[in-house]
């Protein structure tokens, strides 16, 4: 299956692909993922963890998030894609962040990791760009 960027169905396959994933137990919350500058405009999406897993995630926005993290078009398919770690997208500024660092740093942790890394590869390689 592929499926257009940032669309229902790419958040739908994202999700499907994030299923069983587990960082650091203290993730916990929900995270807010926003997109500027994309062919569609502005978009967003959200995950929700507990204990470390995902436990959703869907297109669009949520009230009163924990965390929301900001980048470019260019930044976040780069970091589908495999071109840019999270860290290093955080640490030149690339990703802006607002809310609690605590989940942003469990977030960042669960991104290292080889199981993180392939999952991203397997939806990047279904994603149409």
């Amino acid at each position: 299956m592929t499926a257009r960027w940032l669309t229902d169905g790419w958040f739908t396959l994202a999700g499907a692909e994030a299923e069983g994933v587990h960082g650091p137990p203290t993730l916990q919350g929900t995270v807010v993922v926003e997109v500027t500058g994309g062919p569609e405009g502005d978009l967003a999406g959200h995950a929700t963890f507990a204990d470390g897993g995902i436990v959703g995630s869907e297109a669009g926005p949520v009230d009163d998030p924990d965390l929301v993290l900001t980048l470019t078009d260019a930044d976040a398919r780069a970091i589908v894609a495999g071109d840019l770690d999270p860290s290093v997208a955080f640490m030149q500024g690339r990703m802006k962040v607002a809310g609690a660092m605590a989940p942003l740093l469990d977030l960042l942790a669960l991104a290292g990791t080889e199981d993180c890394r392939a999952r991203l590869s397997r939806v990047a390689a279904q994603t149409e760009f």
